[in-house]
């Protein structure tokens, strides 16, 4: 049977009919999977990572004030790296005893046990566990608002189960670089040289401040707290 005699039978209507649906069902199943796949993965974000919003700029203009963020607690098989953006738990210092005082960072690790580091204008500069020479570091990241050549510190060697962070934007961070002036001088015989590896509560990684609006749109966690950054 020809086409044009086709259309003017029932046989054209259900069988047209049929494939209208036929797409319409595909269609709720395709819409169905892609539901089931955001809800797969929300779950998975929401148990494999933890929230955090940065409270303040000296991470800028890395991180931005009031940004969120996931972030990946660490445990015996992950830990930070050199350059990770990693949250500290600072609360049980006696420095950061007070209303006003954070329980947590947001900085950069620059440097961890047995290496050395040094700032001379601006350039920071780390010799790493074993070796003899001093490596400059190369941190597009680094901003400097008083100008680079305004800031320099003086050499910290980083002790056993230590580590060394900083903000960066450098000339407003609240980092590492604290003990040197705790706001109590009494305390300050009392008080570690740097603080410990063991205190990094959590790694932010890259993929989660690129893609930090996104993020926050599907996945981000119901609850989460500050870090100051």
């Amino acid at each position: 049977m020809l086409e044009k005699n086709l259309k003017d039978t029932q046989l054209y209507e259900e069988k047209f009919g049929f494939k209208e649906r036929n797409s319409t069902f595909r269609f709720y199943i395709v819409l169905l999977s892609l539901l089931l796949l955001i809800f797969g993965l929300r779950i998975y974000f929401t148990t494999a990572f933890n929230g955090v919003v940065v409270d303040g700029k000296s991470m800028s203009p890395t991180l931005m004030d009031e940004q969120h963020l996931l972030m990946r607690p660490v445990n015996e098989k992950r830990k930070a790296d050199y350059g990770d953006i990693i949250v500290v738990y600072v609360g049980d210092y006696p420095e950061f005893q007070g209303a006003t005082q954070p329980d947590f960072l947001i900085k950069r690790l620059i440097a961890k046990e047995g290496d050395a580091v040094k700032c001379i204008d601006g350039q920071v500069y780390v010799r790493y566990k074993g070796q003899e020479e001093f490596t400059p570091l190369n941190e597009p990241y680094a901003n400097y608002i008083y100008g680079k050549n305004s800031y320099d510190f003086t050499t910290y060697e980083v002790g056993e189960g230590e580590i060394f962070f900083l903000g960066d934007n450098r000339q407003r961070s609240m980092d590492s670089r604290y003990k040197e002036n705790p706001p109590n001088q009494k305390l300050y015989s009392k008080l570690d040289r740097l603080y410990k590896e063991e205190d990094i509560y959590g790694i932010v990684p890259d993929w989660a401040v690129r893609y930090d609006g996104i993020l926050k749109f599907f996945f981000f966690p119901s609850e989460a707290f500050s870090g100051q950054d």
